[in-house]
């Protein structure tokens, strides 16, 4: 069967590359922008990790983001995150639009079709590790990649081993294969097999074969770039499932029948922006049972509804100001009861000095018995930024606030030094955290240092957690 599948991969390589040496365009790089910029993710794991330590999200929940930014599953990542967190999905490495120096309008042109370069030919790429360690010191999980690229063919080896192949609407991948291989819009188990995807006309074609004897047939039509629908059928070992997903402008739908299931899973993720309005709906539905292939997150398995809904209202000539309200909710599987937990946040003032506001309702069943508030001041200039925070929570009685001082020296965009001094019982003397960021990045280097002391009054300073990543580019 693994002979088989290698042959199909190579023979298809090989035909696939004789029909495109025709073709004068190439279809860009996910991760790269028109002008040939890396395109940074959305989130990063500095992000989760102040999450976690100001109490937002869980030690599990932590780690259901972590597992998504290793697959490169930002859009997942960024639907655990705005659901545990509560919080928009911005990485700490990327400048907020008051950051942003403001450039000057251009006038629109008309878009012209345009021909792309040809890839070089001469091999370049990167090799990347990460690592995370805990309090004692002791390596907790670590991520080694190598990727290189040479003319219409990219080779990943280490925590995914895959040879794939891109030009114009031509695609070909052989190894391990997954979401972003089969561009699904549900999270899908890893398979070992081959996987390619070829247009004609406004359809596109698509096949995956595994040594699971797994196979997966697609047809996916689209009108324009932003409005597409693409069926799906998939012959697993011990079951047949359909599926169906549709993009629009206003975002995706997607559906997972596993046949003989009582009902189907179900994915809606839909958001509007406007001027002085913005919303986001983000829901995941499903029966009793999960169907087989998908690799959901566990919140996800154990809720049958498991859903969050954003509304911002924005007024950006009154000092930029923007009020915004949450809602998360969560059904745990084969009961009726319902959990939900509330945000309302307000935020204004110039960049220089901006407040916001967050009062959070922890469960709403609870006739919201525990509150917590939180005040943030920030001041922003050329390269220096100042934040300082107070979060209190009141229960059954009033704790004592988590105070927060933080400041982050930024010399450019991806280069910046950050330390925050966290008070969470605001006495130092009971308890202390200091967090560290060092990111550096150049054309030919990068490095993200994260690590965390903390104190108790019974535990002198000591770490806490520490997470290195490196990236060197040839």
């Amino acid at each position: 069967m693994t002979k088989s599948i290698l042959i199909f991969a190579i023979v298809f390589i090989a035909a696939t590359a004789q029909i495109s040496l025709a073709q004068a365009s190439h279809a860009p790089d996910a991760t790269t922008t028109t002008n040939g910029e890396q395109t940074p993710p959305p989130l990063d794991e500095s992000q989760v990790f102040e999450w976690w330590d100001d109490g937002i999200i869980t030690p599990e929940e932590a780690e259901e983001i972590f597992s998504r930014l290793e697959e490169e599953n930002y859009d997942e990542a960024c639907l655990l995150a705005e659901l545990y967190a509560q919080e928009p999905c911005i990485s700490n490495n990327i400048q907020t639009q008051a950051q942003q120096p403001k450039r000057p309008r251009k006038k629109r042109k008309t878009k012209q079709p345009t021909k792309q370069a040809v890839p070089s030919i001469i091999p370049h790429g990167s090799i990347a590790y990460k690592a995370q360690y805990n309090s004692e010191g002791h390596l907790k999980k670590q991520h080694k990649e190598l990727q290189i690229q040479f003319y219409y063919f990219k080779l990943r080896l280490g925590s995914q081993e895959l040879l794939s192949y891109h030009r114009d609407n031509f695609e070909a991948h052989f190894g391990q294969i997954s979401t972003l291989e089969l561009h699904s819009h549900l999270p899908l188990d890893t398979l070992w097999g081959t996987a390619l995807f070829f247009p004609v006309g406004m359809f596109r074609f698509g096949a995956a074969l595994d040594t699971s004897k797994t196979f997966h047939s697609q047809i996916e039509f689209a009108a324009d770039r932003h409005n597409k629908i693409a069926a799906s059928y998939w012959k697993l070992p011990n079951a047949n499932a359909a599926s169906l997903q549709a993009s629009t402008t206003l975002g995706q739908i997607s559906a997972w029948y596993q046949f003989g299931q009582d009902r189907p899973l179900v994915k809606i993720q839909l958001q509007s922006e406007e001027k002085h309005l913005s919303w986001k709906t983000t829901a995941y539905l499903h029966g009793d049972s999960v169907p087989q292939g998908l690799n959901l997150s566990k919140g996800i398995v154990e809720n049958w509804l498991w859903a969050s809904q954003t509304v911002n209202l924005q007024f950006p000539e009154a000092l930029n100001t923007v009020v915004s309200a949450k809602i998360r909710t969560l059904s745990p599987v084969g009961t009726d009861s319902v959990s939900a937990r509330f945000k309302m946040s307000l935020a204004t003032g110039p960049q220089k000095l901006r407040a916001s506001l967050d009062a959070t309702c922890v469960e709403a069943s609870e006739n919201c018995g525990a509150t917590e508030w939180k005040g943030t001041i920030e001041s922003s200039w050329e390269h220096l930024t100042l934040k300082s925070s107070a979060k209190i929570r009141f229960a059954d009685g009033t704790n004592p606030p988590k105070i927060e001082l933080g400041a982050t020296y930024r010399q450019s965009k991806n280069t910046f030094v950050k330390i925050v001094i966290a008070l969470p019982d605001a006495n130092p003397a009971q308890n202390i955290t200091l967090q560290n960021e060092i990111k550096i990045e150049n054309d030919h280097f990068g490095c993200d240092f994260l690590f965390a002391f903390k104190k108790k009054k019974t535990k002198k300073l000591g770490p806490n957690y520490a997470h290195l990543q490196a990236k060197f580019k040839f």
